[in-house]
């Protein structure tokens, strides 16, 4: 039980940041049958360098946001910015990618 308590929580809380709710679900549950996975982005928050560079990003996208761009190209436009900085995580970034691409 307490790990569905825990899927229900990821769930709300990516919702809560604006991720659709079938996409939250999917999320969750791949994180609930996959603890290795769940290390590795928990591991990814303990770094300072790829913490404040997803900071620096989702700050950016947000301004762009405010002035009435639409989420998904301003993501786009913010992620092509801070490429050469994402590409030097890649090894670290590997199970957030993985995830997401599901």
């Amino acid at each position: 039980m307490p790990m569905g308590f825990k899927s229900f929580l990821m769930k709300k809380t990516l919702q809560m940041k604006g991720m659709p709710k079938d996409q939250a679900e999917k999320m969750a549950k791949e994180l609930s049958e996959n603890p290795q996975l769940a290390a590795s982005l928990k591991a990814l928050q303990s770094d300072p360098e790829v913490k404040a560079l997803f900071e620096k990003i989702q700050k950016e996208i947000e301004e762009k946001k405010k002035s009435g761009m639409q989420e998904m190209y301003a993501g786009v436009m913010v992620m092509e910015k801070y490429k050469s900085e994402i590409a030097k995580h890649r090894d670290q970034l590997g199970p957030l990618m993985q995830l997401m691409g599901k």
